[in-house]
C-alpha cells in the first residue's frame, strides 16, 4: 500500500517544463497573428454583394478568400461595422506580444477589455459619416454602432445651438 504514494521523479524536468511553456506560447501568438492576418484579408477585400450565409447570390464572391473570406466578413461588418477591425487588431497585438513574451501572463486579466474596445470602435465608426461607396442601410458602425449611438443621442439632452444647420 505505501508504494501505491511513494514520491515519483516527474516526467519533464523544471527546464523542460518551461521550455516547451516557452514555446506553447509562441506557437499561440504565432496562431493569433495569422488569425488576425487571415482577418484583415478577408475583411480588406470584403463587398457587400457577395454571397454569405447572411445574403444568398448567384454570382462568385469576389472577396480575396472566396467564400470563406465572405462568409467571415460580412457578419463582422454587419454587426460591429468598421468595430471588427478591433478583433484584428487585438489578435495582431496579443500575437505580438506572446511571441516575444511582453506580459504573456497578463493575457487572461486584459483580454476581459478586448470587448470594450470593440464596441467603442463600433460605436465611434458609428457617429461617421459614410462615404460613396458604402451601400448598406446602417452606418459605419454596424448594427450594434447604431443601435447603441441611438440609444446614446436619445437619451443626452440636445440643445438647439449645437444643431447643425
Amino acid at each position: 500500500m505505501a508504494d501505491l504514494y511513494a514520491r515519483r521523479d516527474p516526467l519533464l524536468d523544471d527546464n523542460m517544463q518551461a521550455a516547451l511553456e516557452k514555446r506553447g506560447k509562441e506557437l499561440l501568438g504565432l496562431f493569433l497573428i495569422c488569425i488576425s492576418l487571415v482577418l484583415s484579408v478577408a475583411m480588406g477585400s470584403y463587398v457587400p454583394d457577395d454571397p454569405s450565409w447572411l445574403s444568398a447570390g448567384d454570382a462568385a464572391p469576389q472577396n480575396m478568400l472566396g467564400l470563406f473570406g465572405a462568409s467571415i466578413s460580412a457578419p463582422l461588418f454587419i454587426i460591429l461595422g468598421h468595430g471588427a477591425w478591433g478583433v484584428t487588431l487585438a489578435c495582431f497585438v496579443w500575437g505580438l506580444r506572446m511571441v516575444f513574451h511582453q506580459g504573456a501572463n497578463r493575457f487572461v486579466s486584459r483580454i476581459l477589455f478586448f470587448p470594450f474596445l470593440v464596441a467603442l470602435i463600433s460605436i465611434y465608426s458609428s457617429g461617421l459619416v459614410p462615404g460613396t461607396g458604402w451601400t448598406h442601410s446602417f452606418g459605419l458602425g454596424g448594427l450594434f454602432g447604431d443601435t447603441v449611438m441611438g440609444a446614446i443621442v436619445s437619451i443626452v439632452p440636445m440643445s438647439p445651438i449645437f444643431a447643425v444647420k
